[in-house]
């Protein structure tokens, strides 16, 4: 495309969404904001219903500039992180327990792999963006 604008990489990506113009960034945000909330949602209908304690404590912020959108999706449960990771039977040395979280909670690796593959998606809509709006963008973010 002559004329045009060429990405390669994440980097050269990032540094080319950071320089849109205004529209352009409002429309990004709006496409960041989408896919955080989204992450949310599948996380939040994940979580088992014991307590509510893991849906009540995942937030989303987002903050956005002229320059860039950002969105955050955090867990302060915690709870969170043993959800996410599993949990193992654990012992003294004389082979006592020492009591038990959820006994033995395999890893669901829920929040970890909903972020991760909306983050994928989030960067190939920004890709779609830039495409949209002539951008000529070679390779990919994930």
């Amino acid at each position: 495309m002559s004329g045009g604008v060429t990405v390669t990489g994440l980097d050269d990506l990032k540094a080319q969404l950071r320089a849109l113009p205004g529209e352009l960034t409002g429309e990004g945000g709006h496409l960041v904001e989408a896919r955080a909330n989204g992450a949310a949602a599948i996380i939040k209908a994940g979580y088992h219903v014991r307590t509510g304690t893991l849906r009540d404590k995942l937030t989303v912020t987002h903050t956005s500039t002229a320059y860039g959108a950002k969105s955050i999706v955090k867990n302060t449960s915690k709870y969170a992180q043993a959800y996410d990771r599993g949990t193992n039977v654990r012992h003294w040395a004389s082979g006592k327990s020492t009591g038990r979280m959820w006994g033995r909670q395999p890893p669901t690796h829920l929040f970890a792999r909903t972020a991760a593959r909306e983050r994928r998606a989030m960067y190939a809509d920004l890709k779609d963006l830039l495409v949209r709006h002539g951008a000529e963008v070679t390779g990919d973010a994930g």
